[in-house]
C-alpha cells in the first residue's frame, strides 16, 4: 500500500517510540530491529487508512503525523467491527457446497483472524493465507483491508450461488473434471463457466445435455480474439444479472473482474471436450 502523505522520520519516530514503550510494558525501550520495523509499518498502515480518500471525507491536509495516525487507527478499529458484523450475517446461511477449502477459510480462518488481529501493534498483518481463491485480485491489500475485501467477495459469491437450488449448483460442480471438494478452486468460477455456455447457446441453465452440434456451435462462438471475447462475455453477464439478480450492480461489477480469465478458460475447456 503506497503512502499518500509523506511525513519525515522526525515526525514518525515519536509515535513508534510511544508504541515501543507500550509494547515492552515501559520496562525497557530496547526491542529488536524486526519489532521496531513491525511497529513502524503499523504506524504507516494507519496513516494510509486516514489518507485514503476512498475511506472517508475528513480534510487531512494540515494534520500532523500523530493526528493522522490516531484517526487512521480509529478507522481500522471501525473496520474490525464492520468485519464482525459482515461475518455474523454471512455465516447464518453460509453454504460451502462441499468445498473443504472454502469451508476451512470461512468457518475457521476468519474467526481466527478476528481473535488474533492486533489493531494496535500490527494492523498491517493479514495473518491468513486466504487459500480459497476469490474472483478479484486483492494482492495489493493487507491487514483488515484485505480480509474485509475478501469477505465481501465471498458474500457476493454466496448471493450468486444461493439464487439457484443447491441441487443445481452441486450438479454443475460434480460434473466438473476432478473433485472440486478437495481442489483449491473457486466454485463460483465453475458455475459461471457453465452458465455462460448455456446463455451463449440459448439453452436453459441447468441442462447439461449438450449435443455435438451444441459444442461445435460453442467452439465457433468462443473462437474470437481475446478482446472481442471479453466484450461478448461482458454482455452475457449483464443479461444474466438483469434476468436472475434484478440488475444487482455490485454483483455484476464483481463478476466482471473475472472476465479475462473466463475468456481464456472457456475456449480451453471447449477444446479439451472436442478432443475427448
Amino acid at each position: 500500500m503506497a503512502l499518500h502523505i509523506d511525513y519525515s522520520m522526525e515526525e514518525l519516530i515519536p509515535i513508534v517510540a510511544e508504541l515501543t514503550s507500550e509494547y515492552s510494558g515501559y520496562e525497557h525501550s530496547s526491542i529488536t530491529y524486526e519489532k521496531a520495523q513491525m511497529l513502524m509499518e503499523g504506524v504507516l498502515y494507519c496513516i494510509n487508512e486516514c489518507a485514503n480518500p476512498n475511506e472517508h471525507t475528513l480534510q487531512t491536509q494540515n494534520l500532523s503525523a500523530e493526528e493522522m495516525y490516531t484517526l487512521g487507527r480509529k478507522i481500522v478499529e471501525h473496520k474490525v467491527k464492520e468485519l464482525h458484523k459482515i461475518y455474523n450475517e454471512l455465516i447464518v446461511d453460509f453454504e460451502d457446497y462441499g468445498s473443504e477449502c472454502l469451508n476451512d477459510t470461512i468457518r475457521k480462518g476468519i474467526p481466527m483472524f478476528l481473535s488474533r488481529y492486533d489493531v494496535k501493534y500490527a494492523p498491517q498483518e493479514t495473518l491468513l493465507t486466504l487459500d480459497y481463491p476469490v474472483l478479484k485480485d486483492l494482492s495489493t491489500l493487507s491487514g483488515i483491508d484485505k480480509v474485509s475485501a475478501y469477505l465481501k467477495c465471498v458474500v457476493l459469491e454466496q448471493q450468486f450461488l444461493q439464487n439457484f437450488d443447491r441441487a443445481y449448483i452441486l450438479n454443475i460442480l460434480e460434473s466438473h473434471p476432478g473433485d472440486y471438494r478437495v481442489m483449491i478452486e473457486n466454485i463460483c468460477d465453475i458455475v459461471l463457466q457453465s452458465m455462460i455456455l448455456h446463455f451463449a447457446l440459448e439453452k436453459t441453465p441447468g441442462s447439461n445435455d449438450f449435443t455435438k452440434e451444441d459444442l461445435e456451435t460453442a467452439q465457433s462462438i468462443f473462437s474470437k480474439n481475446q478482446e472481442t471475447l471479453e466484450r461478448y462475455i461482458s454482455q452475457i453477464l449483464e443479461m444474466m444479472i438483469e434476468h436472475y439478480y434484478s440488475g444487482n450492480v455490485k454483483l455484476l461489477n464483481y463478476l466482471k473482474c473475472h472476465i479475462p480469465d473466463l475468456a481464456v478458460r472457456i475456449p480451453y475447456i471447449l477444446q479439451n471436450i472436442s478432443k475427448s
